[in-house]
């Protein structure tokens, strides 16, 4: 792999800086590949430290972490804390991760930033975001929902932080702009009862319910229910048309958890139309230049993983200087300003609340493939 390689490098030229990434590499499928992926983003930015010479010479060394599970994280966090070596962290996957591995850095005033995790209940002074929260994600499916249909229904995992967090900001401002949800707070899609069947037509026919609008927010380890209820949708759509008189379809929108090559392969014509907000899309004019440099660097087309894990990357690498310490990283991450030449196609600078400045991306499924949708 690219890092050790590049590991080596930096340990043989000596002195190098130390950063972390924490990445989710046991058993499930989903989770590794999304944990490649987010490798992929930081291996980029390191080969590219390297390849300018690094800092007066001084390179780059990733120490890779494994974390699994809430409690796995919480126990990489403190060993990574007792590595005085280590100057910044990339990190977690998950918001339920992160969430349990947060104030281990802040005890020792270790810099964490997240390229993944979206759950507005993460705020710490040690914490940053080189991904657009949910708050920005909800905020914008929350506008473009309004603007043709006035009642939603969500599902989701009222276990997961991710689905908690998109939900209520979604709600919150769907209901200040005028709109409805029904069935509040939500469907739970990990339920043992949960029949998509039921629940779909209760959402359209229940005359307390009527929603025309159904957002699905499944955490990443329920993805495969929300798309058999996308699945669900589509048909019942097509009964809604027959009726006399026909009825409206039942749109269906999506957070990011859902862009990935599985929604289309799996989904196939059930999920044509879905709308998903998303942090980075490959295909935007701003993003291509970087998109097209790593799809022939990795021999295929990246996601939005990949983009934000290597803007974290740089983010950290802007902090350096000879004399870094943990005290300066994290006092200097603050101020970080990419321009969208030193990132994945889009400037990176923090808000005084450590979070990323920007707003979401909309696609739209259409004959099998994510397009953007233009204002």
């Amino acid at each position: 792999m690219l890092i050790y390689y590049n590991n080596a490098l930096a340990r043989k030229q000596g002195f190098p800086f130390t950063l972390a990434v924490v990445v989710p590499l046991d058993k499930n499928q989903d989770d590794r590949n999304n944990g490649k992926e987010i490798l992929r983003g930081v291996a980029q930015a390191q080969e590219q430290f390297k390849l300018k010479n690094g800092l007066n010479g001084r390179l780059l060394e990733i120490v890779i972490a494994n974390d699994s599970n809430k409690e796995k994280a919480k126990e990489v966090a403190q060993e990574l804390t007792k590595d005085s070596s280590i100057l910044g962290v990339i990190g977690h996957n998950s918001s339920d991760a992160t969430r349990a591995a947060i104030p281990e850095y802040e005890k020792a005033k270790l810099a964490v930033i997240s390229s993944t995790s979206t759950s507005i209940f993460l705020n710490n002074p040690v914490f940053f975001r080189a991904v657009n929260s949910d708050e920005s994600t909800g905020k914008t499916l929350a506008e473009y929902t309004y603007k043709t249909l006035k009642k939603a229904v969500i599902f989701a995992n009222p276990n997961s932080p991710y689905s908690n967090s998109i939900r209520e900001v979604f709600t919150n401002q769907f209901e200040k702009l005028g709109g409805e949800v029904v069935r509040k707070p939500l469907i739970d899609l990990t339920a043992s009862t949960f029949d998509p069947e039921k629940e779909v037509a209760k959402s359209v026919y229940a005359n307390n319910a009527k929603a025309g609008a159904a957002l699905l927010f499944p955490d990443t380890r329920s993805t495969n229910i929300a798309i058999n209820t996308a699945k669900e949708i589509t048909e019942r759509n097509k009964t809604l048309k027959t009726e006399n008189p026909p009825r409206p379809e039942l749109k269906m929108l999506a957070g990011d958890t859902l862009y990935t090559n599985e929604t289309l392969t799996s989904g196939g014509n059930n999920v044509e139309g879905l709308i998903i907000a998303v942090p980075w899309f490959r295909e935007t004019s701003q993003a291509q230049s970087f998109a097209q440099k790593s799809a022939r660097k990795w021999g295929g087309d990246i996601s939005w993983r990949t983009a934000t894990s290597f803007d974290a990357t740089q983010a950290l690498i802007k902090t350096l200087s000879n004399n870094a310490t943990r005290d300066t990283v994290l006092r200097d991450l603050e101020n970080v300003s990419l321009s969208a030449s030193e990132t994945s196609g889009y400037p990176l600078r923090f808000t005084s609340e450590r979070e990323r400045e920007g707003q979401s991306i909309l696609l739209e499924i259409k004959g099998g493939k994510f397009v953007e949708i233009t204002p």
